[in-house]
């Protein structure tokens, strides 16, 4: 499977995600029209875009149903980790290349993607992420694993480094 790299300009990301987070700010301007969903303060999760969370000993997974035809710009992540893509088939654009996926597969995703997703069919992903705590308060999850922008994703990078 193809490997997707995050490429460094100068300790900055790409252009390409800088652009992604444009047209992710523009969605959340003109998110009261129908179709459009993201505040920007949280993930979405409505009758649309589906969310589901299980626990189990030190595991966080985050299933979520994706129809048809439509498009996501992603979180970005703070750990790498795992996804599956266990129904249907996806566009995935990271850093400007494009793959494709088409269900049963997987594929581990770096720390720091931004990635534009466009489904095909109608999709099902789960994310397997570590969950040290083995907390259950689905805010202090997102919290540690999930940034909507890069200004926030560099925020907390630089106070986790400290």
């Amino acid at each position: 499977m193809p490997k997707t790299k995050i490429k460094l300009n100068n300790n900055k990301l790409s252009n390409f995600t800088q652009e992604l987070e444009n047209l992710q700010n523009t969605m959340i301007e003109n998110n009261h029209l129908e179709h459009v969903y993201g505040d920007g303060k949280t993930l979405v999760n409505n009758d649309i875009f589906r969310i589901e969370n299980e626990f189990a000993d030190q595991l966080y997974m985050r299933k979520m149903y994706m129809p048809k035809e439509c498009v996501v710009v992603s979180a970005m992540h703070h750990t790498e980790h795992f996804w599956f893509l266990l129904k249907g088939r996806i566009l995935v654009t990271t850093d400007g290349e494009q793959i494709e996926h088409i269900a049963p597969c997987y594929e581990k995703s770096i720390k720091g993607a931004k990635r534009l997703i466009l489904s095909l069919e109608d999709s099902l992903f789960i994310n397997v992420h570590k969950n040290p705590t083995n907390t259950k308060e689905m805010a202090e999850v997102e919290e540690s694993l999930y940034s909507i922008t890069i200004e926030e994703y560099n925020k907390k990078e630089k106070l986790w480094q400290e």
